[in-house]
C-alpha cells in the first residue's frame, strides 16, 4: 500500500492547481502512445499509471522547479486524484459556467487540432519552396558598405571638413577624429560593415552612389547634422541559404494555402449575418477611435 508523510501530502496540495493542469495534459499524451504501461499507484480504487508519473517528471524537468525525485512527484499525483475525488462528488460540472468552460475547452482542442493536422496535409512541393526562397531574398540587400563619416553641426563647417579631407596627404580618420562631433569620432568616424537600410535615407542614398575610397563632394544633410563620408569598402551581402530557411518558408506556404483553404470553404457556407447595421456600424466607430487613440500621442 502507498502511504504519504502529512508534511508532504500537505505540500502536494498547494501545488494542485499546477499539478491538476498538468496532468490533465499528461494523461491525454499518455493515451495517444501504445507502449506497455504499468499502474504504480491505486487511490480508492483508481488507478495511477506509470506513464502519467513519466509525463509529470518531464513536465517539471520543463519548468525547472527542481522537483524531479519520482517519489516526491508520485505524491504529486495522489494528492490530486484525492482532490478530483473529492471534486466529482460536487455539482461542479452541472453548473452553468463549468459546462460553458468545458464546451469552450473542447471547442478550442478540436479547432487547434484539426488547423494542426489540415496544415500538415498540405504538400509542398521543392518548386514553391524556391520561389518562396526567390521572392525572400529579393527583398534582403545584396550590399553591404563599410564607411567612415565626419558629422558637424553645419553645413559651412561641412564644406570646410570637405577641402580639408581633399588636401594632398590628409588623413581622413584623424580629421574625424579632431572635427567630428558624432560618436564614431573618437575611432575614426568608422561605422564598420553595414546594411544601406540601417543607416537614415540620406546617408544610405549617399554610400550606394559612391566607389571604394571615394569621399562626398558635398555635404550629407540627415536629422543628425552635416555628413562627410568616406566609402572604404563595399560587398555582396551574405544571404541565407535555402535550407536554412526551408522551415521557415514552409510554415508561411502551408498558412497562406490554409488561408486559400478557408476562403474556399467561405465560398460554399451558408452564412447569414443577424447582427443590426446600426450595431455593426457603431463597432466600425469604437474600432477607429481606439486606433486613433493608440497613434495619437498624449500630452499633458
Amino acid at each position: 500500500m502507498f502511504t504519504t508523510k502529512k508534511s508532504l501530502f500537505a505540500a502536494s496540495i498547494i501545488t494542485l492547481s499546477l499539478s491538476a493542469a498538468s496532468i490533465t495534459s499528461v494523461n491525454a499524451a499518455s493515451h495517444e502512445k501504445k507502449t506497455e504501461d504499468v499502474v504504480i499507484a491505486v487511490v480508492n480504487g483508481d488507478k495511477i499509471m506509470k506513464s502519467t508519473l513519466d509525463g509529470y517528471l518531464q513536465i517539471l524537468q520543463k519548468q525547472k522547479r527542481g522537483k524531479t525525485d519520482p517519489q516526491e512527484a508520485l505524491n504529486d499525483l495522489v494528492a490530486t486524484e484525492i482532490a478530483l475525488q473529492q471534486a466529482r462528488k460536487t455539482d461542479i460540472l452541472e453548473r452553468p459556467a463549468s459546462k460553458k468552460a468545458i464546451s469552450d475547452y473542447s471547442r478550442n482542442i478540436l479547432l487547434q487540432t484539426w488547423t494542426k493536422e489540415k496544415i500538415e496535409s498540405f504538400n509542398i512541393d521543392e518548386p514553391a519552396i524556391k520561389e518562396a526562397y526567390d521572392e525572400r531574398v529579393a527583398n534582403l540587400a545584396s550590399k553591404e558598405f563599410n564607411a567612415r563619416h565626419i558629422l558637424v553641426k553645419t553645413e559651412d563647417e561641412a564644406k570646410a571638413v570637405i577641402k580639408a579631407t581633399a588636401a594632398e596627404g590628409a588623413d581622413f580618420a584623424e580629421i574625424a577624429k579632431e572635427k567630428s562631433t558624432g560618436p564614431s569620432g573618437s575611432n575614426g568616424g568608422s561605422l564598420g560593415w553595414f546594411k544601406a537600410k540601417t543607416m537614415v535615407p540620406a546617408f544610405s542614398n549617399a554610400v550606394k552612389t559612391m566607389n571604394k575610397g571615394d569621399i562626398s563632394k558635398e555635404p550629407v544633410k540627415t536629422q543628425f547634422g552635416y555628413h562627410i563620408i568616406k566609402l572604404e569598402d563595399s560587398r555582396d551581402a551574405k544571404l541565407p541559404t535555402l535550407e536554412s530557411l526551408k522551415p521557415q518558408l514552409e510554415r508561411v506556404i502551408s498558412q497562406k494555402k490554409m488561408l486559400a483553404y478557408m476562403e474556399e470553404l467561405k465560398k460554399t457556407a451558408e452564412i447569414k449575418i443577424t447582427m443590426p447595421e446600426e450595431s455593426a456600424a457603431m463597432e466600425k466607430a469604437d474600432d477607429k477611435s481606439m486606433e486613433k487613440e493608440a497613434v495619437t500621442p498624449k500630452t499633458n
